[in-house]
C-alpha cells in the first residue's frame, strides 16, 4: 500500500512569498540608499555653496572694518579738532595745507591699493577737502560734476551719523556707477569715500563662485553693483526692503530658474551683499521617486520569480522525498514538511550532543581518577590503562618526563567562594596546558583537592626550559589572576612507571615549601635534594627553627632557650651527613642572626655582643647552641633589669584572659576599661613585658587554640570562634605567624601522638 504523502502546498507558497519579500526588501533597500545618497549629495553641495557665500561676505566684513579703522585713525589726526571746530577756513592756510596732507598720506597708507575719490566735510565752515587743500571740493564742482552727485544726495549723504551708511550713486549721465562708504568721524566732520563699480565688481569676483553665481552689492536705494558684466546679469528683481525681511539663506525662483539666495547686511543695515547661486541639480524628484519604485518592483518580481523556480528545482523535492522518509508519527502529518524536518534534526542533534557530553564527562572523570591513582601508586600502568589514558591526550609515548605539582596560596584559596574557586581552577588547569604547549612541552593536567598535578613530557629538553615556563605561569597568575601559586617540579625520570616516585619527589618539595613559609616560589627537587633526603625529621627541623625565630622576635628568651634544647636533642638523636649537617647548621645560624636584628634590639647593642661574630664561629652544632644560649641568657638578664617594679599589667592580663573570647576585645576596648589612653597601655605592654598588646593577645589565644586542637574533635572554624576569632582564616594566618605552621598541619603532627578527646565538635 502507497505510504501518504503530507500536504505541503501551504508551506511552498510561504516560501514563495518570502523569497519575494526579501527581494523587495532587498530592493528598496538599494533605492533609499540611492536617495540618502542623492540628500547627502545635495546637502554637501548646498554646505559648499554656503561656505563660499560665507568666505565673500567675510571679506565685505573685512573691508567695511577696514574703512571703520581708517577713520578712527583719521578722526584722532593732529589738528583736526580746531578745524572741525571752526567757523571758516582758508584754503591757504598752513594749518589746512598741512591736515589735509597728513590726512591724504593717511588714507593711501591704510589703503594702499586704491586711490578713490574722498571728502573731508566740516559742517561748522561748510567747507570740503578733497586730496588737496587748494580748493573747495564742492565750491569747484568735483563732487556734482565729476563724483556723479547732485546736491539733494550730498545733503542727505552728510546727515549720516557715529555708525556711518553705505550708498550707490548712479547718474544716469555717466556710464558709471560709485559705491559710497561716509561716517561721522568727528562731531561735524564727515568723511565720505567711495569707488567706481567696475573695481566694486573686481573685489566681489575675487571670490570663487560656482558658474552662473553672482555677488550683488544692494544700497537703500534699491541700486546695484554686481560681480557679473553688464551684458552677462540676468535681471532679477531685488528690493532692498524685500531682501532685509529674507532669512539669511533661502530658495528663490525667477524665470523657471531655482537659486540659494544668501545675504547679509552691512554698515548700520545701509547694504546688502546677496549671493545668488543658480540650482543646477534641482529634479523633479517626484518622477525621479516614481521611476525607481518602477524599477524596484520590477527588479523584486525578476529576482524573486527565479530564485523561487531554484528552490523549487533544487531545494523543494529533496524536501518532498526526505519527509515521506522519516519516522514520523501521526499527529505530526499536520505540521508542514519543513517543520518536520526541523524538529526530527534537532531532537537528533540534542541526543546525540547529550551522549557525547555523557562520553566526554565521563571520560574525563575516568582519565583523572587513573591519573591521580597512578602517581599516588594505587595502581599499576597497564597496557589497557595506557590506551585509554592515551585517548585522553595523557603522553603515553614520551621518553623523559616530569611531575609538577601547582599549589595555590591557602589564604588566597580559604577567601574565594565556592563558584569563583571552581572557574579559578579550570582556568589555572587551561594556563599549564597553554603556557606548556607555547614552550613546545605536551602535558596533561588533572585536579586533585586542593593542587593540580601535570606530566610534562621533555621531549629532548631539559628541566630548565619547564622551569622558565613555570616561572612565565607564575608571573601569568600573579599579574592576571591576582593570586600567588607555589610550582614543585620533580627530577626527570624516564620510565611512566616511576610516576608514583616523580609524584612523591613533587610533593616533598610542596611540604618543603609549605613548612618554610616560601609562597610563591618555584622549586626542582634535584637542587633540594640534600635538604630532602633526611624526611620528616628535616621537617621536624625546619618546623623548630620556625618556633625559635618567632621567639626570638618576641623577646621570649627562655622559650627561645627551650627551643634551642630541643632543636639540639633532635640533631643529636638523627645525626646527619657532613653537607647536610653543615646546611642544617647554616640555616640555624642565619635564621637566629635575622630573628636577633628583626626583634627590634638596640644595634649597638648587638655590636656589642658581637653575635655574628660569635655565631658563625661556632664548630658543630653544640657549640652553635651554647653561644646562642650565652646570648639568650645575657638578653633576658637585661630585659628583667628593666622592667619595672610596679606591677600595673597585672590586672590587665588577667581582664585579657577572661575575656578573651570575645571577638570585639582590642585595645581600645581594653583601655577605656582601666581608663587609660593607648599610648599608655601600648607602652605600658612594650616596658613590662616587651611585647605589643595584639602580640601577646594573639599568642594567649594561640595558646588556648592549641590546646583545644589537641584535646578536642572540634573543627578549626569552631576552634577560632571559641578563642575569639572573627573567621578561620584570621586564626589560620595569626597561627601560621607564631607557630610556624597552619592549625591543620599541627594536628596532622601532633594526631600520631596526642589522643583527641574531650569535644563533641565536628569531625
Amino acid at each position: 500500500m502507497k505510504k501518504a504523502r503530507p500536504y505541503r502546498g501551504k508551506s511552498f507558497y510561504k516560501l514563495m512569498a518570502a523569497f519575494f519579500a526579501v527581494t523587495f526588501l532587498c530592493s528598496l533597500l538599494i533605492l533609499l540608499q540611492y536617495l540618502n545618497g542623492e540628500k547627502t549629495r545635495r546637502e554637501e553641495t548646498i554646505r559648499s555653496y554656503q561656505s563660499m557665500a560665507e568666505k565673500s561676505m567675510s571679506n565685505t566684513a573685512d573691508k567695511m572694518s577696514l574703512y571703520e579703522e581708517v577713520s578712527v585713525i583719521i578722526s584722532q589726526l593732529e589738528g583736526l579738532d580746531t578745524l572741525a571746530s571752526a567757523e571758516y577756513i582758508s584754503l591757504d592756510s598752513p594749518q589746512a595745507v598741512e591736515f589735509v596732507q597728513s590726512y591724504v598720506d593717511t588714507v593711501r597708507f591704510n589703503l594702499p591699493s586704491t586711490d578713490p575719490p574722498m571728502f573731508l566735510y566740516f559742517q561748522n565752515s561748510g567747507r570740503v577737502f578733497g586730496k588737496t587743500a587748494e580748493e573747495d571740493s564742492l565750491e569747484n564742482g568735483t563732487i556734482t560734476e565729476h563724483f556723479g552727485m547732485n546736491i539733494q544726495t550730498w545733503n542727505q549723504l552728510i546727515q549720516v551719523g557715529e555708525e556711518g551708511a553705505c550708498a550707490i550713486i548712479h547718474d544716469p549721465n555717466m556710464d558709471f556707477a560709485r559705491f559710497v562708504y561716509v561716517r561721522e568721524i568727528y562731531p561735524h566732520v564727515v568723511w565720505i569715500i567711495g569707488m567706481e563699480d567696475q573695481q566694486v565688481s573686481e573685489e566681489l569676483r575675487y571670490s570663487y563662485l560656482p558658474e552662473g553665481a553672482q555677488t550683488v552689492f544692494l544700497t537703500r536705494n534699491n541700486q546695484i553693483i554686481t560681480s557679473k558684466p553688464a551684458d552677462e546679469q540676468p535681471e532679477l528683481p531685488f528690493e532692498f526692503e524685500q531682501v532685509a525681511s529674507w532669512p539669511a539663506f533661502h530658495m528663490e525662483t525667477w524665470g523657471g530658474q531655482s537659486y540659494f539666495v544668501y545675504h547679509q547686511g552691512f554698515t548700520n543695515d545701509t547694504l546688502q551683499q546677496i549671493v545668488v547661486i543658480p540650482d543646477e541639480d534641482s529634479r523633479d524628484w517626484i518622477t525621479m521617486i516614481l521611476g525607481s519604485i518602477l524599477i524596484t518592483f520590477a527588479v523584486t518580481f525578476v529576482a524573486g520569480g527565479a530564485l523561487s523556480y531554484f528552490f523549487s528545482a533544487t531545494l523543494y523535492r529533496p524536501v518532498e522525498r526526505m519527509v515521506d522518509a522519516l519516522p514520523l508519527e501521526k499527529s505530526c502529518r499536520d505540521q508542514s514538511e519543513f517543520q518536520m524536518v526541523a524538529s526530527t534534526v534537532q531532537e537528533l542533534s540534542k541526543k546525540a550532543k547529550t551522549y557525547e557530553n555523557q562520553l566526554s564527562s565521563q571520560s574525563d572523570l575516568l582519565a583523572t581518577s587513573l591519573v591521580t591513582r597512578l602517581l599516588k601508586g594505587e595502581i599499576c600502568l597497564t597496557p589497557d590503562i595506557a590506551e585509554a589514558l592515551g585517548q585522553c591526550g595523557f603522553p603515553t609515548a614520551c621518553k623523559r618526563f616530569l611531575v609538577f605539582v601547582l599549589l595555590i596560596d591557602e589564604e588566597e584559596e580559604a577567601e574565594m567562594p565556592p563558584t569563583q574557586r571552581e572557574e579559578t581552577g579550570n582556568l589555572l588547569q587551561e594556563t599549564c596546558r597553554s603556557f606548556f604547549l607555547n614552550g613546545g612541552f605536551s602535558s596533561y593536567v588533572v585536579a586533585d583537592l586542593d593542587r593540580y598535578i601535570g606530566i610534562v613530557d621533555l621531549d629532548g629538553e631539559e628541566i630548565e626550559a619547564v622551569e622558565t615556563c613555570a616561572k612565565n605561569m607564575q608571573a601569568f597568575a600573579a599579574s592576571e589572576l591576582h593570586m600567588q601559586v607555589s610550582i614543585s617540579l620533580s627530577n626527570e625520570h624516564i620510565l611512566l612507571n616511576d610516576l608514583h616516585d616523580a609524584y612523591q619527589e613533587a610533593m616533598q618539595v610542596v611540604e618543603y615549601h609549605l613548612l618554610t613559609g616560601e609562597y610563591g616560589s618555584i622549586g626542582v627537587y634535584s637542587r633540594l635534594a640534600e635538604v630532602l633526603s633526611a624526611g620528616s625529621g628535616n621537617r621536624e627541623f625546619l618546623a623548630q627553627v620556625n618556633k625559635l625565630s618567632n621567639s626570638i622576635q618576641s623577646a621570649n628568651y627562655k622559650q627561645a632557650t627551650e627551643m634551642l634544647r630541643e632543636i639540639e636533642n633532635a640533631y643529636t638523636r638523627h645525626p646527619a651527613v657532613l653537607p647536610q649537617a653543615q646546611l642544617q647548621i647554616s640555616y640555624l645560624t642565619d635564621s637566629i642572626l635575622l630573628s636577633l636584628f628583626d626583634s627590634g634590639l638596640d644595634p649597638e647593642l648587638l655590636k656589642s655582643l658581637r653575635c655574628s661574630e660569635q655565631l658563625r664561629q661556632a664548630r658543630g652544632m653544640e657549640s652553635l647552641c651554647r653561644r646562642t644560649r650565652r646570648i639568650f641568657d645575657y638578653l633576658d638578664t637585661q630585659k628583667e633589669q628593666s622592667r619595672p617594679q610596679g606591677k600595673r599589667i597585672e590586672p590587665i592580663i588577667q581582664y585579657i584572659q577572661e575575656h578573651y573570647q570575645d571577638i570585639n576585645l582590642s585595645a581600645g576596648s581594653v583601655a577605656e576599661h582601666f581608663h587609660m589612653s593607648l599610648p599608655v597601655l601600648s607602652n605600658l605592654f612594650k616596658s613590662e613585658l616587651n611585647i605589643g598588646f595584639l602580640d601577646y593577645l594573639h599568642k594567649y589565644r594561640i595558646e588556648r587554640a592549641k590546646d583545644l586542637i589537641l584535646h578536642t574533635d572540634h573543627t578549626i572554624g569552631d576552634i577560632s570562634s571559641m578563642v575569639g576569632y572573627a573567621n578561620s582564616i584570621t586564626m589560620n594566618r595569626a597561627f601560621k605567624r607564631y607557630e610556624g605552621v597552619t592549625p591543620g598541619w599541627y594536628r596532622q603532627a601532633a594526631s600520631s601522638h596526642v589522643p583527641a578527646s574531650g569535644g563533641e565538635g565536628k569531625t
